[in-house]
């Protein structure tokens, strides 16, 4: 007996997406979310797994949004997490998706059953009120728990002499209540969006002196370049052009405007697009100011509150913030099926991020992705349509030895391309890997059938641009898309390069015809 025909374990924006998608198809689902509301990590508890006190996106709103349910235009640019968790609960309620979802249901273990079916078990209950376990019986199972599952805590040589307060940041939601006197002296150790913003959390509220420790020094970028948010540089027309071209027009942009990262005391390892940039708009303000300096990585620590270096240097320090991220985490499923999909620290063995060759379609993973510019949410929500098509018989996969053979070629340009490090091996282009997946399903927008779009399909970015087309298109797409501009710079640079093209196809024109003539 099948009780559903897809399960989705995880109720956080992933999640929510393939709810929805799975019903636009009017397919049964239910959706087990282990804690008692929605939202996942974008909802803010003063203790555990989530959002800090302070955080905003830092993608902005038209990256980072469901393409067919806009935001409201009084929310600005980059959302605070109060306003971006009441836009996904806006969502769940409009589409009528909370009844579908079952909260304060922990998953303990899925298993493929001999008949191809799979039986998920969990337990009931809060965490603390546990009414046993039960399970059930469906025919396709998305995980949506997302690569941010358990805490990385590196083992630094020392750590048991040091006297000073340490722990990961999780836990850390503000300077008010992280446990370190104000005016003290803080090491952050990282340097992602999460370990930058917690250092200026420091600063400014907690009047801290903080050095920030990176292992693997990264790009920073400003929020807003040229007037505009960055990530809306990252458009269809851009990728055009040849990576190398590409990496080279942002890195002389990005120097040019914010000045060489070596004058801040930063010198990433690789060039501006094979890592993960982070992006502040206050790093370099107090660089300058002298209340955060960069140091390398931590070499040793102790005694005391000492901590060296790799250069050889020593400082003394209250405490220690260990931003140093999250490895994948699917303790529900057996060590067999584990191993399968999981074959190293944060790689994944899945055909675009999405499929295992073994399962096929019947075991998806939403969310296991990481987006090189702009926001989860259009891959997401992308990755669930196409899971939708399949389950409702709409297309099909390629075998299971073609989907390992791109899974491999997938696997080694992300090595040729990308910097070696463990952040990186779930990265993808935003814009190149949604156009692939919408191709698959027909969603594509095709500027040939909206030739009045073709300005901004190219040159701005827009979620709404993959329900223009296709199976269910949205009706007030277009409208969206037009009401989303390109950057200034892109519009008078391309109308600059069009129009000199134009001269010089006309010159080249008159002069063939004067020798003609």
């Amino acid at each position: 007996m099948v009780d559903y025909e897809v399960a989705v374990i995880g109720a956080g924006i992933s999640g929510i997406a393939a709810v929805k998608c799975f019903r636009d198809k009017n397919l049964s689902v239910v959706c087990l979310e282990k804690s008692d509301d929605i939202g996942g990590l974008w909802n803010f508890t003063e203790n555990g797994y989530g959002v800090m006190r302070f955080t905003h996106i830092n993608v902005s709103k038209q990256n980072y949004v469901f393409s067919d349910f806009p935001f409201s235009d009084d929310v600005p640019d980059f959302p605070h997490h109060s306003q971006l968790i009441k836009y996904i609960k806006d969502y769940a309620s409009h589409f009528k998706l909370r009844k579908h979802i079952w909260t304060n249901c922990m998953v303990v273990n899925i298993k493929q059953l001999s008949n191809g079916l799979w039986k998920i078990t969990f337990d009931k209950g809060k965490y603390n009120e546990r009414e046993g376990q039960q399970s059930i019986t469906v025919r396709n199972v998305s995980i949506a728990t997302g690569h941010h599952s358990n805490p990385h805590i590196p083992k630094i040589p020392g750590e048991e002499s040091y006297t000073g307060m340490m722990y990961h940041s999780i836990r850390y939601k503000c300077a008010a209540t992280s446990g370190i006197p104000p005016g003290k002296r803080v090491l952050v150790v990282g340097m992602g969006n999460s370990a930058v913003d917690i250092a200026d959390n420091l600063v400014t509220q907690g009047q801290s002196h903080v050095d920030i420790s990176a292992r693997s020094p990264t790009w920073v970028f400003s929020p807003y370049v040229l007037g505009c948010p960055v990530d809306h540089y990252a458009t269809r027309g851009l990728y055009l052009l040849p990576l190398t071209i590409v990496e080279k027009i942002v890195q002389t942009l990005i120097c040019v405007l914010l000045g060489l990262p070596k004058q801040w005391g930063i010198y990433p390892l690789s060039s501006i697009l094979r890592s993960q940039p982070t992006v502040s708009h206050t790093l370099y303000h107090h660089i300058q100011r002298g209340k955060i300096s960069i140091k390398p990585d931590i070499a040793s620590l102790g005694p005391g509150k000492k901590v060296t270096f790799n250069d050889g240097t020593a400082a003394w320090y209250d405490g220690i913030i260990l931003a140093t991220g999250y490895t994948f985490g699917l303790p529900f499923l057996g060590k067999s099926d584990r191993e399968h999909i999981l074959t190293g620290v944060n790689e994944i063995n899945l055909y675009k991020n999405v499929f295992s060759p073994r399962f096929g379609q019947s075991l998806s993973f939403i969310g296991f992705i990481q987006p090189s510019s702009g926001g989860l949410v259009t891959m997401s929500e992308m990755q669930a349509r196409w899971v939708a098509e399949l389950v409702s018989g709409n297309i099909v996969l390629p075998t299971p030895s073609e989907m390992q053979t791109s899974i491999n070629q997938d696997r080694q340009w992300e090595r040729s391309w990308y910097y070696n490090s463990k952040r990186l091996t779930v990265q993808k282009i935003p814009i190149l890997y949604n156009d692939e997946l919408a191709e698959m399903i027909g969603c594509k927008p095709n500027i040939k059938k909206h030739p009045t779009l073709a300005w901004n399909l190219m040159l701005s970015v827009s979620a709404f641009q993959w329900r223009l087309d296709g199976p269910d298109k949205w009706e007030g797409a277009e409208e969206m898309v037009r009401r989303i501009k390109p950057t200034p710079f892109y519009h008078y640079s391309t109308l600059f390069v069009l129009t000199l093209a134009i001269f010089v196809v006309l010159g080249i024109l008159k002069f063939v015809f004067s020798q003609l003539f």
